[in-house]
């Protein structure tokens, strides 16, 4: 079937009504209607100034709006703005209130963000930073697996256990972290070299 282009625009249009709202004015007018979604949406775009001029003072007030209304990736966003001090003052407390918020929830960036906030940002919590790297290694995260075994082998918030090292390694491996590949295939050289001697 040919046709022809003029009649593109109107059929993408005619696509795209069909998908969620995706132009800002229209992501604007639901933000201040109180939809979540819409608040989280916003107050990213005005984040990071993608299809609008930036305001991060703004968007630290929607993604506020998102985060007390269950927006997890809200949540987790605010927990960056305050640790990074992105649109306010940096924050510590607030950054890993709102990491916490997000991670309990199950978002696994905020699980690694957070870990990382306990791992170096007083008071630190290396046993409570290896809980949210499980929670995100469960979750499919390859860098979580890859860090549950650095921390098994080097004992960080665990006791040392190079078998359960290697079990992660290997996950982080199958998950397809290169780095744990190319460890993976180091130690299975280096076994053949030994078998072979």
């Amino acid at each position: 079937m040919n046709m022809r282009p003029t009649t593109l625009p109107a059929i993408a249009a005619l696509l795209l009504s069909g998908c969620a709202v995706n132009n800002t004015p229209q992501i604007a007018a639901k933000a201040a209607e109180g939809d979540p979604s819409a608040c989280y949406e916003y107050g990213h775009r005005l984040l990071t100034g993608r299809k609008v001029k930036q305001d991060r003072e703004q968007a630290i007030k929607w993604l506020r709006t998102a985060a007390d209304k269950g927006n997890i990736r809200a949540a987790a966003a605010l927990g960056a703005c305050y640790a990074h001090g992105l649109g306010t003052a940096a924050d510590t407390a607030q950054a890993r209130q709102w990491y916490t918020v997000a991670a309990d929830a199950g978002h696994p960036h905020a699980q690694l963000d957070l870990a990382q906030h306990y791992l170096v940002v007083a008071p630190r919590d290396p046993a409570k930073a290896v809980t949210y790297i499980r929670y995100a290694a469960m979750q499919g995260s390859a860098d979580a697996a890859f860090l549950m075994s650095v921390f098994f082998a080097q004992g960080i918030g665990v006791t040392q256990h190079s078998g359960i090292a290697l079990g992660w390694l290997a996950n982080a491996a199958e998950l397809g972290h290169e780095q744990a590949l190319e460890i993976l295939e180091d130690l299975y050289e280096e076994q053949q070299k030994s078998q072979n001697s």
